[in-house]
């Protein structure tokens, strides 16, 4: 039975930051997808992010953002869930495959 596997590594910012996710059949890579987290890129939705927020999830975004500037805990808002996104449809490849 084959073993299939995936690798999550983060992109620089350049190519718009976020993640890249590898899928592997035997340690031969089979595909790929692109999971980006660019705070500049759509900087309205940011806008309306921040101003949906309360306080207290305002300050948890900063603080992962290690920073006090909005754009920036859009940012780690936009890091996390690109990140979570590309695990799944990591664990998705391997559970479609039958090799949990």
């Amino acid at each position: 039975m084959p073993k299939y596997t995936y690798r999550v590594s983060p992109r620089t910012a350049e190519p718009g930051g976020g993640y890249h996710l590898r899928f592997y059949m035997d340690g031969e890579e089979m595909g790929s997808g692109v999971y980006p987290a660019d705070p500049d890129a759509a900087p309205e939705e940011g806008i309306d992010w921040w101003n949906g927020l309360a306080e207290h999830e305002r300050a948890h975004w900063l603080e992962k953002a290690k920073s006090v500037r909005p754009v920036d805990a859009w940012g780690a808002f936009l890091r996390e869930h690109a990140h979570a996104d590309a695990l799944a449809e990591g664990w998705a490849w391997i559970t479609r495959r039958g090799s949990v």
